[in-house]
């Protein structure tokens, strides 16, 4: 998208033109051989700011021809520190007041939800859908697969191949099947 920008005594004046509303505005004008009283315009990203620094509005100015933004980035006051660590406050505050289940976990450190530890006894386990808390998985993954004796997790019938190749199970057949990778 070309952008135009009016000029007065030498330097930018106002704001850019969309090249659509520009031909519009000028019909006669050769965008391609602008009189002195335009040029053309270029914008530049908005630089990332850290914490408590901001960006005034860019300052237009030329550069190698060319009309382009400058940004400045500059040191927050500090109303505008405590409007930001506000907002922030805030924000937090009404995390903490909204787990996403009763049962989760506020991490202080990370200022987010943890689910709840995976237990170290019985299982085997898996999050409920519903709940999003630790539950026995009542079922197997697959209908023939059996609970191990440890009660820690599901076993297929039928072990795996241990030759360096890939494998689904296949239930249908009750085997392991070579994935071609």
């Amino acid at each position: 998208m070309e952008l135009y920008i009016q000029i007065r005594d030498g330097q930018p004046f106002e704001h850019p033109i969309v090249e659509g509303n520009f031909r519009e505005a000028f019909p006669n004008i050769d965008t391609n051989n602008l009189p002195p009283e335009f040029a053309k315009f270029q914008r530049t990203p908005r630089p990332k700011v850290n914490t408590y620094e901001t960006t005034d509005a860019p300052i237009y100015g030329w550069d190698d021809g060319l009309v382009k933004e400058f940004w400045t980035v500059r040191p927050m006051t500090d109303e505008e520190r405590a409007v930001k660590v506000a907002s922030e406050d805030a924000r937090l505050e009404w995390l903490r007041a909204n787990p996403p289940h009763p049962n989760w976990i506020w991490n202080e450190e990370k200022l987010k939800w943890d689910a709840p530890p995976l237990p170290t006894t019985g299982g085997p386990w898996k999050i409920d859908a519903v709940t999003k808390d630790w539950v026995i998985a009542t079922e197997a993954p697959f209908p023939s697969w059996t609970l191990r004796e440890d009660g820690l997790r599901y076993v297929p019938p039928v072990s795996m191949p241990q030759d360096g190749n890939q494998y689904r199970w296949d239930e249908p057949t009750i085997s392991w099947k070579l994935l071609n990778v």
